[in-house]
């Protein structure tokens, strides 16, 4: 057994330290305070080495694809680097959906893993993460030598944290992490270079926005975490905003809602009829653009990206490459510096606020742009009230109503997973921020919203956490009510349970003649929730759900709801 008692070479008084101890002394300079992980005998060295620490608190969560989800959850409400430590083999290709998740969605992560001695010579456990990892993150880096440790950990914190933010997978041998080495710490990264757009670039787009006389903003996931610059820019132009799934809670109050195919359909609507678009952050999928083979062909697109915008079936008529807070920035100094007006037409701003009151006024439900098939249905308050009591089983619409109108004074951070509940969940909260809703929207990945509400309630405790599920979504990583139970985390989980896979459901029994049915027995979400000692209710009426909103927040722990639902 390896001695892990610090070293000192009594010739050259140096202090001398493994492998191992020297990770977690980078990661303390790093800022890390936290890491989600899973551990195995080949990175037992650096929990060795973190049992030593009192800088960092280590969570054990019950699977490695739960452990990067939770460092997603905690780099978007925290706003840094989440840190992710796995063994190897299996302990690795655990976490690939979380990269790909992180990878799609922008979110900085480090992933340390254990690696075995040689790759590809069948050793235990052998796995090539660097050709596992080629299309899944920014960059995977390989530590061969134990004097390679500061400057790999350091420039793989700065590429992960560095726009467009991402994962990066540091892969070390279990030998290198157990050999002492001198303790020294030398290596700098670069300063940050901001990446400004060319002056004629921000100029020729605010020529071409002034003259628009139906101009609208599309706010894209690009945006979170630059919201102050995109709503500064929105009321200095007083040019509608509507956002994507990505971009929900970006605007504030100044976004009239989503767009895309799960979107608003009258937002959609209203922007096929715009002039000018300015798209900040905005990829354009098929999501988005409704699967169009051409999205709003006659009108005039200006996109502000970091990176080349490559969707196939949107024609840029201006590319703006930066970073979006700088160039808005630069957009702002040269509107107020030139003290530029925007000729909007009073109708378009009319049409745009008209058609959002008669939306909310009629109440009346109708059909969402669905060119998916998904049959995505939504209404008002009294509509859904009314539909839950006629047919004596809530609707989801009228559930998260009600327990947004519960929930909002106390601007809660809102997770979920994937489906109809998703849906659902971002057109009835209105979150204050990008912040407050963390969804898996590019990537899609249903267990995703139990794991990322630990790791936003680890990143600030002291607010409201819900985890809005659905009862597929959340058998894929329910494991996870054990991290809840052992760290005391206070998050409260909806599901709406149906009993079957919604919106797979609606799909195949519109487009596929219901060939395949998608309904599945659930174990008893209550009595799962009582085994892990977490407070479990099920809600079956109107009644049952007011009694069980009052009970669960009066509650400081984890509470389950097992919500019965159309």
């Amino acid at each position: 057994m390896i001695n892990y008692t610090d070293k000192i070479n009594t010739n050259l008084k140096q202090e001398m330290i493994t492998g191992g101890e020297y990770i977690v002394r980078i990661l303390e300079q790093q800022g890390t305070d936290t890491i989600f992980g899973y551990p195995g005998a080949p990175i037992l060295s650096v929990y060795e080495a973190l049992s030593k620490t009192g800088k960092i608190k280590h969570y054990l969560t019950r699977h490695e694809q739960g452990a990067i989800h939770a460092a997603e959850g905690y780099a978007k409400v925290k706003n840094k680097c989440g840190v992710v430590l796995v063994t190897s083999g299996p302990g690795f290709t655990n976490t690939v959906t979380g990269l790909l998740n992180a990878y799609t969605d922008k979110t900085p992560i480090v992933v340390i893993a254990a690696q075995s001695q040689t790759c590809g010579e069948n050793e235990f456990q052998d796995v090539d993460i660097t050709n596992l990892t080629r299309n899944c993150c920014k960059k995977c880096f390989s530590i061969k030598d134990v004097n390679d440790i500061e400057k790999t950990v350091k420039t793989a914190f700065a590429k992960a944290i560095t726009c467009p933010q991402g994962p990066c997978v540091i892969g070390v041998t279990k030998s290198v992490l157990e050999t002492f080495t001198e303790y020294k710490t030398s290596f700098r990264n670069k300063c940050e270079i901001k990446v400004e757009a060319p002056h004629s670039s921000v100029l020729k787009a605010i020529d071409t926005l002034k003259t628009a006389e139906r101009p609208v903003i599309i706010a894209g996931g690009g945006c979170a975490g630059f919201e102050k610059e995109l709503r500064e820019f929105a009321l200095l132009t007083n040019i509608p905003v509507v956002n994507t799934l990505m971009a929900t809670g970006c605007a504030g109050g100044l976004s009239y809602g989503m767009i895309g195919d799960s979107g608003d359909d009258y937002l959609n609507q209203i922007i096929k009829k715009s002039d000018v678009v300015l798209a900040p952050g905005t990829r354009f999928s098929d999501r988005t653009t409704c699967h169009c083979d051409k999205f709003l062909p006659d009108t005039k697109i200006i996109s502000i990206n970091i990176e080349h915008n490559t969707s196939k079936n949107v024609s840029i008529e201006e590319e703006i490459i930066g970073e979006i807070n700088i160039v808005l920035q630069q957009m702002i100094g040269v509107i107020k510096s030139k003290n530029i007006l925007f000729d909007i037409h009073y109708d378009w701003l009319e049409r745009v606020e008209g058609a959002n009151k008669r939306v909310i006024e009629n109440g009346q439900m109708k059909p969402e742009c669905t060119a998916a098939g998904t049959g995505f249905y939504t209404g008002s308050n009294d509509t859904a009230s009314a539909q839950a009591c006629l047919s004596g089983i809530m609707t989801p619409e009228y559930v998260l109503n009600e327990i947004y109108n519960y929930t909002k004074k106390y601007h809660p951070i809102i997770t979920t997973d994937v489906g109809e509940h998703q849906i659902c969940a971002a057109k009835t909260f209105k979150p204050d921020s990008s912040k407050n809703f963390l969804t898996s929207g590019g990537f899609g990945t249903m267990g995703y919203g139990l794991p990322a509400a630990i790791g936003a309630c680890i990143a600030k405790p002291n607010s409201l956490v819900m985890n809005i599920t659905g009862d597929g979504s959340f058998q894929m990583n329910l494991q996870e009510l054990g991290t809840c139970a052992e760290y005391n985390i206070g998050l409260k989980i909806i599901i709406m349970n149906n009993s079957s896979l919604g919106m797979v459901k609606t799909l195949q029994q519109k487009n596929y003649n219901n060939t395949f049915c998608s309904n599945m027995i659930n174990p008893d979400f209550v009595k799962l929730a009582q085994s892990y000692g977490i407070l479990g209710i099920r809600v079956r009426n109107e009644q049952e759900l007011h009694r069980a909103l009052k009970e669960m927040f009066r509650y400081r722990k984890a509470v389950l709801l097992d919500i019965q639902v159309q």
